[in-house]
């Protein structure tokens, strides 16, 4: 008889399945989307020989049993590296396939141990005894392996996390989730193996895992399906590699380190871009975009990205993120005592400034000011109209 089990099994290589049909017919795919096809194409045959593992079916089947061992050593570094090139922090691009190099050692061993090491007995097949040392190394450097990457992989999403104020004035729209669920998902599975290490649970969590991966895939638009952004965004390597970027009028380097040394930016080159970049903030109130990023920005200052960040770092003090929101703030300030601003809300008032939501608006204000809105409207006596 079937069980519930074998049921949710059997619909799991079916996901993997269909969610890697749907990454191959993706159009427009990144290296990003290659690298979660090739893991789900990986993935679906691990589920299968995880599967006639944990239902003892390998036993009868002496070629490809103890070949489910190399796959454990593909999914750290293939978590590892669609974060790194999903939140765009890659420098290089072949050089990552070194990462790949365990599971191919391993495969080669296996090559050379399997033929001996798999015995027959009462017609099914088993693993020698005196090969047991073997395969508890193999197995204690798998669990290495996936405990190593997850971390790494938790790096990245928080090093991602703290680059994206440097690119976005609104970040409440912008979620993680994604790569969060992804790597937890993947980390529960490796706390599985290691608390309980048997076929059965593992072959269990992995399906369970698979629908779970499908989900949020799925719901998360853009992994699964095409997405047409409206913004320019800019990789966060971009950021990172300011001393590839130069200008036409570069001057001989000094002796002495100078501010703008990687970029070869002149102090007074980054006046001029400072003073021009306020002048268009506030003639084509810019801020008003709620959308607004560095690379619109930049676009509209006709100015590379990088020198741009740089110049907003180093003469406000400030990322991008707090200083557009800045010019928000200031914009309601004004609105807010404008006699034709009392039949509006506090809130409509912000939106038209460039906030995209009431958490937003109040934390920027507040941080800014160092006082609440409606505090601030009271110590100027000024009565909006009440609601959201």
């Amino acid at each position: 008889m079937i069980s519930i089990w074998h049921i949710i099994y059997i619909g799991g290589i079916f996901m993997t399945l269909f969610l890697f049909i749907l990454l191959v017919g993706k159009p427009k795919k990144n290296t990003a989307d290659k690298i979660l096809s090739t893991w789900l194409f990986f993935a679906f045959f691990d589920l299968i020989l995880v599967g006639l593992y944990g239902s003892g079916e390998i036993l009868k089947m002496p070629k490809l049993f103890g070949w489910e061992m190399p796959f454990p050593y593909l999914h750290g570094p293939f978590l590892y590296l669609y974060i790194l090139f999903v939140s765009g922090q890659q420098r290089y691009k072949w050089r990552y396939l070194l990462h790949f190099i365990p599971a191919v050692v391993v495969s080669i061993i296996l090559a050379f141990v399997l033929p001996v090491a798999v015995v027959e007995y009462k017609g099914k097949y088993y693993m020698a005894r005196e090969f047991d040392t073997f395969f508890w190394a193999m197995m204690i450097g798998f669990i290495i392996s996936g405990v190593v990457y997850i971390i790494l992989s938790f790096i990245l999403l928080r090093r991602h996390k703290r680059n994206i104020v440097g690119q976005f004035s609104n970040t409440e729209k912008i979620t993680l989730n994604w790569m969060r669920y992804l790597i937890s998902g993947l980390g529960a599975i490796w706390i599985v193996v290691i608390i309980e290490g048997t076929p059965t649970m593992f072959f269990v969590v992995i399906t369970l895992f698979i629908f779970f991966f499908g989900y949020f895939g799925i719901r998360q638009v853009g992994i699964f399906s095409p997405v047409l952004p409206t913004h320019e965004v800019i990789l966060l390597n971009e950021l990172v590699t300011a001393e590839k970027i130069q200008l036409d009028n570069v001057a001989p380097e000094p002796v002495e380190k100078v501010k703008y040394e990687k970029t070869r930016l002149e102090e007074s080159e980054a006046v001029y871009i400072h003073m021009k970049l306020n002048t268009i903030m506030k003639e084509q109130k810019c801020y008003q975009d709620p959308a607004l990023t560095l690379g619109d920005l930049s676009k509209i200052v006709d100015v590379h990205p990088v020198i741009l960040s740089q110049v907003i770092n180093s003469k406000e003090e400030k990322s991008f993120y707090d200083y557009v929101n800045c010019y928000r703030v200031e914009a309601f300030k004004e609105l807010l005592v404008q006699p034709e601003s009392r039949q509006y809300t506090m809130l409509s008032l912000a939106f038209a400034c460039g906030f995209n939501s009431k958490t937003s608006f109040n934390r920027n204000f507040k941080k800014i000011t160092e006082m609440s809105p409606s505090a601030y409207a009271k110590q100027l006596q000024v009565t909006l109209m009440v609601g959201e």
